[in-house]
Order: structure tokens, then C-alpha cells, then sequence
């Protein structure tokens, strides 16, 4: 299995927490943090490409699939603390050359005191580290 969680999610973590000092940032998926405001990321999916395995069966690529989760709840503008916190971090993921693929908010009738954001993440890795959007 080709494993680089570790590498992207200290990237995302470090850049996350430079302009959002106050972001506690986990490797977990949780339905709702214990502290605020709250980002969290992990891995949903690591498949090897079989059209990319040649002859010597040794996975040299792997498709990997992430997701994202913002959370705030501020008294006012939590939707928009939000918003700022998953812009930096889309800005990150996008440049290690993931793309989004989903984005999903909560509803308003689900917990008018806390305000969420999800996305997905996909790529194609190399056994190398190198990212090739898929």
C-alpha cells in the first residue's frame, strides 16, 4: 500500500494552523469535535490502479480518496469562520494536486449551533509521492 496520510495531513495541519492559530486540527473523522473551531482530515479510500500495474505486480500507483471537515460554532459568523478555515485548507489540497470532488454543508435544521462543511478529496499517488489529479 502506498501511505502518504501521514505527509498531507502535517502539510494541511501546519498551513491550516499558520492563518487559523485558535483551529484544533485531527487526523479523525468525528460527526461533531469537542472544541471549536475544529478541522479535521482522513484517509476514506487507498485501491491500487490495476491499469497501472505492469508485469512485476509491485503497485506503483494508488488511487486515494480524503475527506475534509470544518466545523465552527461561533456565536456569530460561524458560517463564516468556517467558510475562511476550509478556503485555506481547499487552497492546501489543491496544490499537493488533490481535487475536490464533493462539497457538502450542514442544514440549517441539523444543528443551528454548529455550522459544517465536507469534502472529498481524490488523486492518483505514485510510489514516489508524486500526486496526479484523477
Amino acid at each position: 500500500m502506498i501511505d502518504v496520510i501521514n505527509e498531507i495531513f502535517d502539510t494541511l495541519a501546519k498551513g491550516v494552523r499558520e492563518k487559523h492559530s485558535d483551529v484544533t486540527v485531527t487526523g479523525e473523522y468525528t460527526r461533531s469535535p469537542s472544541k471549536f473551531p475544529a478541522v479535521t482530515f482522513d484517509e476514506t479510500e487507498n485501491v491500487t490502479v490495476d491499469s497501472l500495474v505492469d508485469s512485476s505486480d509491485v503497485e506503483k500507483f494508488a488511487g486515494v480518496r480524503y475527506r475534509l471537515q470544518v466545523f465552527s460554532n461561533k456565536q456569530s459568523g460561524r458560517k463564516a469562520e468556517a467558510r475562511a478555515i476550509f478556503s485555506t485548507a481547499d487552497e492546501l489540497l489543491l496544490r499537493m494536486g488533490l481535487r475536490r470532488k464533493t462539497y457538502t454543508t450542514t442544514p440549517d435544521y441539523y444543528n443551528s449551533t454548529i455550522y459544517s462543511i465536507e469534502a472529498t478529496y481524490e488523486g492518483i499517488i505514485s510510489a514516489e509521492g508524486i500526486m496526479y489529479a484523477r
